[in-house]
């Protein structure tokens, strides 16, 4: 005959701790692309967890939903009344998973994507920093699919250098098509 021994007392009472500690911590600010027919978009993510439930917003739409173990669930909602609903699985400092988008002009035909999001680093502590930064890429148009080169803080200055209006560098080598040449950063 095999007998198990009770657990005690503080152990009981510590368990909810414990349980709650395996859980991902997501709240704070991410980033996320979504895979749009071969184009990364990248959305801006804000969460704050309280327990199981999530707030926040997605992409500027408000958000709701739930953490169980690493499957996370929300639903965000524009103005409109269109809709985006992700499906993910929780590793620390990464979610991934499933994006339904539903406009509200053709709730019929909604897409579906993969998205990957990654949590910002904190705000950085201390003085302003000076940032050197040799771009390697240059994109001739604002858009969500330009990938954010730095994270810098308030107060930081950034070093840098571009291609003019025809694409060529300060060395006088051309490095892209003409036009009107950016590089993007990420403010936090």
């Amino acid at each position: 005959m095999t007998m198990t021994k009770p657990l005690s007392l503080p152990f009981l009472l510590l368990l909810p701790a414990l349980l709650l500690a395996q859980s991902p911590a997501l709240t704070g600010r991410w980033v996320a692309t979504a895979d749009f027919y071969g184009s990364p978009i990248n959305f801006s993510l804000d969460l704050t967890q309280q327990g199981d439930k999530l707030t926040g917003s997605f992409g500027g739409d408000k958000l709701e939903g739930t953490l169980t173990g690493d499957a996370l669930h929300f639903l965000a909602k524009d103005d409109q009344g269109g809709t985006e609903e992700l499906t993910a699985t929780v590793q620390p400092g990464v979610i991934s998973g499933t994006i339904i988008f539903t406009d509200s002009d053709d709730k019929e035909h909604p897409s579906t994507h993969q998205f990957t999001a990654t949590q910002v680093p904190p705000r950085r502590a201390g003085a302003p920093q000076r940032h050197d930064f040799t771009p390697s890429t240059f994109y001739r148009q604002f858009s969500a699919t330009n990938k954010p080169v730095l994270t810098v803080s308030p107060g930081d200055t950034i070093h840098t250098t571009t291609v003019d209006a025809g694409g060529t560098d300060e060395k006088g080598v051309t490095r892209v098509l003409g036009g009107n040449p950016e590089t993007r950063a990420f403010l936090h």
